[in-house]
């Protein structure tokens, strides 16, 4: 293992997963955040979250992890409250081709031997991506990853 593979494990052992964001510099795609270890910790999938600000996303994979410490567990299309103030939130399955696209450490880590779950969120006006008026600019920060796009 490098150096990095070495801190990411050090962290899940310590903390129970480790969380990566990335973002592009000049603001053509959509930063997002994944976990890693969650699987292996936890016995569930790993969580990706796209469009939301690093921070935020950050939060939320780790108010996920900490849920499921708890017992809790997550379906997909069933809606949850307690991970966005004032809205709900659903989950999407995440596909191979996606999660080795955008899920590197979690691939390395689970010899892309993992499920994933993608957060979806609806925007500040309630409205979901798969709604008819789904702008095409809230589709375009959160795209969907499933096999067959949900939206």
């Amino acid at each position: 293992m490098n150096e990095t593979e070495k801190e990411i494990v050090r962290i899940i052992e310590k903390y129970g997963c480790y969380v990566t964001s990335v973002f592009d510099p000049d603001g053509e795609s959509p930063n997002f955040t994944y976990s890693t270890g969650i699987t292996d910790t936890y016995g569930a999938p790993e969580l990706i979250i796209i469009g939301l600000n690093t921070d935020l996303a950050q939060s939320i994979v780790n108010n996920y992890a900490g849920r499921l410490k708890n017992g809790e567990e997550f379906t997909i299309g069933e809606f949850y409250e307690g991970f966005l103030e004032g809205f709900d939130v659903t989950f999407s399955g995440v596909s191979l081709k996606n999660k080795k696209e955008y899920m590197l450490s979690a691939c390395w880590y689970n010899a892309d031997e993992f499920e994933a779950l993608q957060l979806v969120y609806p925007t500040t006006s309630g409205v979901w991506p798969w709604d008819a008026d789904a702008s095409e600019s809230f589709l375009s920060i959160q795209p969907s990853l499933a096999t067959n796009s949900a939206w």
